[in-house]
């Protein structure tokens, strides 16, 4: 099974991740590349990359991968603000969020979808 990728594109008000899933790629098992060049033009445009989703392999899970930890932090860094990580696969997906560029991530909830295109992750109780 490929994987895949998005750029998420939103804000955070009130507890909630808004998010919407941007410019879709796929890789292979255990990797995926993704518009890079756009997420860093989309930010310095708009301001609203908020983090990126992206599917595991049948049977990793949805823990994120030391691979995944080091990307987060590193767009942390670049970006100047926490992000979100959304990991799906043949599970329900789990969202994080890195809060910098040390954040290992801190799990927050299951996204739920609000409308076509349209998600909230919310921080569980």
């Amino acid at each position: 099974m490929k994987e895949r990728c998005w750029i998420l594109v939103g804000d955070y008000r009130k507890g909630v991740w808004r998010v919407q899933r941007r410019r879709p790629a796929a890789g292979e098992p255990a990797t995926v590349a993704f518009d890079w060049r756009w997420a860093l033009a989309r930010e310095e445009r708009c301001g609203d990359v908020v983090g990126f989703w992206h599917t595991h392999p049948p049977g990793a899970g949805t823990a994120p991968s030391a691979r995944d930890v080091r990307t987060l932090q590193a767009w942390c860094s670049a970006l100047g603000k926490p992000l979100l990580c959304v990991i799906g696969g043949s599970e329900d997906p789990a969202a994080y969020v890195f809060a910098d560029d040390e954040s290992a991530g801190i799990p927050i909830g299951v996204p739920r979808r609000v409308a076509h295109g349209r998600w909230h992750v919310a921080r569980q109780a």
